[in-house]
């Protein structure tokens, strides 16, 4: 059986009924993509931003290669930050540092024709694959990129799955997107986890208490 590189156990980040994120439990095994999807205000950001380490959960655990961030040393978890894990924010209209441009070009990019936030997300992913980083966070990565743009997106992050096993989390609004890159997904609804789905094209399994989240229709054979 292979070891989980990434283990997050009864996750909470706030407290009480307003918490962001409430009592979320999932692995992620190396080379594997998880996809997390729900609407906005769901808690996707928050627990993607809680796993990156840029704080740490209300209660329950987050095990990345086998550390468990609440109880790591600050020289630790800045250890674990600078190669080990990568969060990738959604994309913004802020600039590019030159010496980013020049990464994305080590990668082949275009680096003058691609549109600033396309250019960020390539960015990022590039560097988490030049550091052959273990756990790779990326939040809404495909948002307002063109067709072009999000095909070499998905290009890097699968060379970020075969050549460094890295457990990689995608989360996105669009469920379809999950489906369509991830070996499972998870539904939130309100911080909370609503449904799983194991394995592409399967049908989510919703609890009994449905949140707001539609079912995709599924195309016909």
């Amino acid at each position: 059986m292979v070891k989980p590189i990434l283990e997050v156990r009864e996750l909470w980040v706030g407290e009480g009924a307003g918490a962001s994120v409430r009592g979320v439990s999932f692995t992620v095994e190396p080379g594997e993509l998880l996809g997390i999807a729900g609407d906005a205000g769901a808690g996707k950001s928050r627990l993607l931003r809680c796993i990156g380490l840029d704080f740490p959960p209300s209660a329950g655990s987050v095990l990345l290669i086998g550390n468990d961030t609440a109880r790591c040393s600050p020289e630790e978890r800045r250890r674990l930050r600078a190669g080990r894990v990568e969060l990738v924010h959604p994309p913004t209209a802020a600039g590019v540092k030159p010496e980013d441009a020049a990464l994305v070009a080590a990668t082949n990019g275009h680096v003058l024709t691609v549109p600033v936030a396309g250019m960020r997300q390539r960015i990022q992913v590039a560097r988490a694959l030049a550091n052959r980083a273990d756990v790779v966070l990326l939040d809404e990565p495909f948002f307002g990129l063109t067709d072009a743009v999000r095909d070499r997106l998905v290009e890097l992050v699968g060379r970020l799955r075969r050549e460094v096993r890295a457990a990689v989390v995608v989360a996105s609004r669009d469920v379809s997107v999950c489906r369509a890159l991830s070996d499972r997904v998870l539904v939130l609804h309100e911080g909370a986890m609503a449904g799983e789905e194991d394995g592409a094209g399967r049908h989510v399994l919703w609890h009994e208490a449905r949140p707001r989240w539609r079912r995709p229709r599924l195309r016909s054979a």
